[in-house]
């Protein structure tokens, strides 16, 4: 009898050891590796009481596709999660005199197509197209101001309308046009300060204003005003040049005066794509001449009607 007692005793003691043993074993194969995707389990059978023995353990290598179901909820929210980032667009507008009206039709194109416009700068009566465009983001609004100019000789009463009690610091986008002053022989980007008093310096030429304050516009340093809007935060820099000519002729009747030479110097550079600029947008406006402002509203349509086709296929082009 106790002999009888003893073996089952000794037998309960061998497979608790069986099983503690298994435990010991199973502790450290139990683990979960992750090699990118690819994960393994180690799985424990059940003790085999029969024979009291352990199988032995299986490995099952679980493919990407054997994920949770809230792995699976999880995923789209990853890819949701990706928003399309656009790019931050800088905006050129070339000088021109009634030129320049072009430009409001190229505004009112890029409003269309929801181009996100994050800054603006511009050449002579681009410059007021530009800083127009910067307080309100409104072609509408450009329009409106700049068909309130009748003559170029009037230019003084039109800047203080338009620009009156109007800072840098209230606009909606940066703004910056270059200035050129005589009489210290330097160039400076002007984007502060009140719009009445800093526009002027931009505007001033030999043809169609008188220098202002012995400073007058700058026509051909493109890759600093895109430097300077790179700076601001643009990635993208665009110039729309209304200088763009079909057919080579002058600016003014004087073909050999130093003012055609002036212009046909900034028409020259801005033919091919200048330093720090991703897109050009050539307007041909061989039609009309630099002191035909009578013609403006003209002009506008013109600056829609043939930019267009360019705009829709940068716009396809940058995912807009």
């Amino acid at each position: 009898m106790v002999k009888k007692q003893f073996r089952n005793i000794s037998s309960l003691l061998f497979i608790a050891a069986v099983i503690s043993g298994c435990a010991v074993k199973n502790k450290k194969t139990q683990t979960t590796t992750s090699n990118g995707p690819k994960t393994t389990t180690t799985i424990i059978p059940p003790l085999d009481q029969k024979n009291n023995s352990v199988e032995t353990p299986t490995t099952i290598e679980a493919s990407p596709q054997d994920t949770t179901e809230a792995e699976k909820n999880k995923q789209p929210e990853t890819s949701n999660s990706q928003a399309k980032v656009l790019p931050k667009f800088g905006i050129i507008f070339s000088g021109g005199g009634a030129k320049a009206w072009a430009h409001i039709g190229v505004l009112k194109e890029l409003q269309k197509l929801k181009w996100p416009v994050s800054s603006v700068a511009g050449f002579e009566w681009g410059s007021a197209v530009a800083a127009l465009y910067a307080q309100n983001l409104s072609a509408n609004e450009v329009e409106w101001e700049m068909s309130k100019l009748k003559e170029f000789d009037k230019w003084d009463l039109f800047i203080k309308a338009a620009f009156a009690k109007k800072s840098t610091a209230d606009l909606r986008i940066p703004f910056v046009c270059p200035s050129l002053n005589i009489s210290k022989q330097s160039v400076f980007l002007l984007n502060r300060g009140q719009l009445s008093q800093l526009v002027p310096f931009c505007i001033g030429s030999t043809v169609l204003t008188k220098p202002i304050n012995q400073s007058i516009a700058v026509m051909t340093d493109v890759p600093s005003l895109a430097q300077h809007l790179r700076a601001t935060g643009a990635n993208r820099i665009i110039l729309v040049n209304v200088l763009s000519q079909s057919t080579k002729r002058s600016f003014v009747k004087d073909y050999e005066s130093a003012d055609n030479i002036w212009w046909v110097e900034s028409a020259a550079l801005m033919a091919k794509k200048p330093l720090g600029v991703d897109e050009v947008i050539d307007i041909n406006l061989d039609d009309y001449n630099i002191k035909d402002l009578d013609k403006r509203r003209d002009i506008a349509n013109k600056g829609a009607e043939l930019s267009a086709p360019a705009l829709r296929k940068l716009a396809e082009k940058y995912g807009l």
